[in-house]
């Protein structure tokens, strides 16, 4: 074999090997495993249900007595006996304290013989003005002396009695101030507290944007962590005209009636006021609404794709969330998986 054909077989053997290299490499390429297509997102659809409907504001508030006032003395002098303690139940018109009535009583002594010695001298110079032997204006000083001591002694008649300190209504004594033998002057010195709480109030400060929902006669719903579980129904007595420019809120007042007295002054309460009630309103699960910049909305199940709708809300409730706007009863609406859809995008349905 000369050197011309062994440069030819050696050339021909390399073509072969490149060839056999290059179709290897192409298979192998071919082979390649492909990254696996990304599948629909699971999701499970409800229909809308048709329920009543109760729309509430949530407020808290201190409960307070219906009524309440400090017991003051009308007239000065040393406290004689205090018949009613702290917790005493008592009566309208019921003597609660004495004061030192010595100096009232002599007082009402003196204005009561002054009156009967003018009533005596009317009397007597109104027989001789009959019988013409005194002038007519004797007569007329006499009678203004007699008004004059009449009105005294009903004064002086007044101020004793004062010695005696009555209830103004009937209520609790919740708090008292000053003990036997105390010096008190009229209006200044507090002998106690008394509180009327057969009905008890709420204050709720309202907020501005809740106002058109608040009107006299509406229902609330009372809770206090003292009796979980048990719930007490007040009512909307007194709404405020103005509202207040520090706070920007309305004031109103809910009465409550608490026969038995288990509310007591001074507790914290949680406040449902029913701002409206809607028959047969329309209402999906709360989870499946959705919210953004844009607002609230739903996704619907559409052939076999995701749609984005935008509703309008109304009342929460036992899980359920009234739609008022948006959508009809017949919509599937996306209830599970909804968080990580996107509108338009192809979903599967969960099979049950």
């Amino acid at each position: 074999m000369n050197k011309r054909t062994k440069w030819i077989i050696t050339g021909a053997a390399a073509i072969v090997v490149i060839f056999i290299g290059f179709r290897i490499f192409a298979g192998r390429k071919e082979q390649a495993p492909q990254a696996p297509r990304q599948m629909a997102p699971l999701v499970q659809v409800t229909r809308p249900a048709r329920q009543d409907v109760t729309y509430t504001l949530r407020y808290t508030g201190d409960i307070g007595a219906v009524q309440q006032a400090n017991i003051f003395s009308k007239v000065s002098g040393n406290v004689e006996r205090m018949y009613v303690d702290i917790g005493t139940y008592v009566r309208r018109n019921q003597i609660l304290a004495v004061i030192d009535s010595t100096e009232l009583f002599q007082q009402y002594e003196q204005a009561l013989a002054t009156y009967n010695n003018n009533k005596i001298n009317f009397n007597r110079t109104k027989q001789l003005f009959q019988q013409n032997l005194i002038a007519r204006q004797e007569l007329d000083n006499a009678e203004a002396a007699l008004k004059v001591a009449s009105a005294n002694f009903a004064t002086a008649q007044t101020r004793l009695s004062y010695a005696k300190v009555t209830a103004p209504f009937s209520g609790y004594i919740t708090k008292r101030f000053l003990d036997r033998g105390a010096l008190v002057q009229p209006g200044s010195s507090t002998l106690y507290t008394i509180m009327d709480i057969d009905s008890v109030k709420i204050v709720v400060n309202v907020l501005e944007k809740d106002i058109p929902l608040i009107t006299r006669g509406k229902k609330a719903i009372i809770k206090v962590d003292a009796f979980p579980g048990r719930q007490f129904e007040g009512t909307i007595q007194r709404v405020n005209q103005a509202i207040d420019l520090t706070t920007r809120t309305l004031t109103i007042e809910i009465v409550i009636p608490n026969w038995g007295g288990a509310l007591k002054p001074g507790m914290y309460a949680e406040v449902n006021i029913i701002a409206a009630q809607h028959k047969d309103a329309l209402t999906v699960p709360t989870q499946a609404v959705m919210h953004d910049e844009k607002g609230n909305f739903l996704y619907l199940l559409d052939n076999g794709k995701a749609r984005r709708n935008n509703i309008q809300t109304g009342a929460d409730q036992n899980g359920q969330t009234e739609v008022t706007t948006g959508i009809t009863d017949s919509a599937s609406v996306i209830s599970v998986g909804q968080q990580f859809l996107k509108d338009g995008i192809n979903v599967r349905l969960v099979k049950k």
